[in-house]
């Protein structure tokens, strides 16, 4: 994963922010960290030139495990944090730990294996089983997760989590009424671009949703042509985020990928006292309780996000208590006492 000072090269992404906030936890705990990407580049070539992708993709890989094995000569333990699609990668890695004799910690983002098992097969999930699941420590960030990979001991949770403060200028007043909406992610469409923009575009005079993220390369920008109820604001930068969403009263995720784990932008909602309206996907609907710190809604549908919008509008007493649920949601997932955690039981590892 790239460091956070290699933000400005690449794509901001949740896993990336995420990373990030663990690089400083660890180094404000004293660690000596030392960054290297696994990050892989896949060049666009044309079908017929399968061959030279082969080998471009396996010079990336020999490069990747080579960078990290270099490192650990001079270190004392291997952290590897990914995704379980790159089992082949970190299965490798895992190889050459035990070769050198370095412990490995691994820290899958994430809601569950099922959806790998859908899209890979039974193969990839033995792979992950006899190799990275072994490690000296794995973490998890959801806890369907947890409990999917049963009663090992060296499984923890780890949720994403975030450490947002914001000053006292911009803490939020006005908790009765909703008007400004607020959808802030990566524009891919299966992050349920479509479905909130049709969900907002009879909303009652008044109510706006400003839309801001980088494009990608299936965002379709017509949807936002003519629209009487949204518009695209741009990107914002990480330090950005805590400052927009404190000036709006509700934040839609209307997602629909089922391997979705707690996404960090929810959190950062809840710890600027902003509820949510989200879509049962993955993690989320471990991380949204329920008419406590949002509401939740059935994927692909923007009638319900629409309903469930309106509902708000209609009720602030609701309202009302899912702004104070969502402070209460957001303290939870402060970094402080998970990385406090997580650095005891690295410094044992590290000395086993």
């Amino acid at each position: 994963m790239p460091s956070e000072k290699d933000f400005s090269k690449e794509v901001i992404g949740g896993a990336k922010v995420s990373f990030a906030e663990t690089v400083r936890q660890l180094e404000l705990r004293g660690f000596e960290l030392s960054v290297t990407s696994t990050v892989r580049q896949r060049p666009k070539l044309p079908l017929q030139k399968i061959f030279k992708t082969l080998i471009h993709e396996f010079r990336a890989f020999i490069r990747v495990v080579w960078g990290v094995l270099w490192k650990a000569r001079r270190f004392d333990l291997v952290f590897l944090n990914m995704s379980a699609y790159s089992a082949l990668v970190a299965s490798t890695i895992w190889i050459m730990c035990r070769v050198r004799r370095r412990p490995l910690v691994i820290r899958f983002f994430g809601s569950n294996l099922g959806v790998i098992y859908q899209r890979y097969g039974p193969l990839r999930l033995w792979l992950i089983d006899k190799t990275c699941l072994r490690s000296s420590l794995v973490y998890v960030e959801t806890q369907r997760l947890h409990q999917e990979l049963g009663e090992r001991e060296n499984v923890r949770w780890l949720p994403n989590t975030r450490n947002i403060v914001l000053p006292p200028h911009i803490i939020r007043q006005d908790k009765d009424k909703v008007r400004k909406l607020v959808f802030i992610s990566q524009l891919r469409m299966e992050k349920g671009l479509y479905e909130m923009l049709e969900a907002c575009r009879s909303l009652p005079d008044g109510c706006h949703l400003q839309v801001f993220g980088p494009q990608m390369p299936n965002t379709d920008f017509s949807l936002f042509d003519g629209h009487p109820r949204a518009t695209y604001a741009g990107v914002l930068k990480p330090s950005e985020v805590p400052m927009v969403l404190a000036e709006h009263d509700l934040l839609l995720f209307a997602g629909h990928q089922q391997a979705e784990g707690y996404p960090g932008i929810i959190i950062e909602a809840f710890q600027c006292g902003v509820p949510v309206v989200a879509t049962t996907v993955g993690g989320v609907s471990e991380l949204v309780e329920h008419e406590e710190s949002g509401l939740l809604v059935e994927p692909r549908s923007s009638q319900d996000l629409k309903a469930a919008i309106e509902r708000l509008l209609d009720d602030p007493a609701l309202y009302r208590r899912l702004c104070g649920g969502a402070e209460r949601r957001g303290e939870f997932f402060r970094s402080s006492h998970w990385y406090a955690r997580m650095a005891e039981e690295l410094r044992k590892v590290a000395v086993s």
